[in-house]
């Protein structure tokens, strides 16, 4: 009887966290960027992306040929670009760095820290140039 007790338990606690995983969502965007960038210090190449940003201030990018990314964020407060999603990068010359992202399903954006490198660009007085690009809402 006990050994029935403890299987209906186990059961029932796999059952739970089943239902948990999968009302967990991750929002994301499906975007392609024309130019090589940076998600901090990372270079990554132009092409066709996901960024997902699951509940938390982690956010994920999958790009081509295996090309990958994580960052932290943090909300902003700049005002949200019009259509389902946005992104967009701090250009300094021919360098350009991931700077902010919108979702469809969020009114709020969220923006990725300056790394040291964007700040050594920034304090030598680079011309800044910001790209904002269209982006499609994921999962579709």
């Amino acid at each position: 009887m006990k050994k029935i007790t403890k299987q209906a338990v186990v059961l029932g606690c796999f059952f739970v966290m089943a239902v948990v995983v999968s009302n967990a969502q991750t929002v994301g965007l499906r975007v392609d960027i024309p130019f090589n960038f940076n998600v901090a210090e990372k270079v990554l190449p132009a092409g066709h992306y996901l960024i997902l940003a699951p509940q938390g201030q982690t956010l994920k990018i999958l790009g081509p040929n295996g090309a990958a990314a994580l960052t932290m964020t943090n909300p902003t407060s700049a005002s949200r670009p019009e259509g389902p999603g946005a992104v967009a990068f701090n250009c300094y010359g021919r360098r350009c760095f991931l700077s902010q992202f919108w979702t469809a399903r969020t009114e709020s954006g969220q923006q990725v820290p300056k790394c040291r490198l964007e700040k050594e660009l920034a304090n030598d007085k680079e011309q800044l140039a910001v790209i904002t690009l269209k982006a499609g809402p994921y999962p579709q």
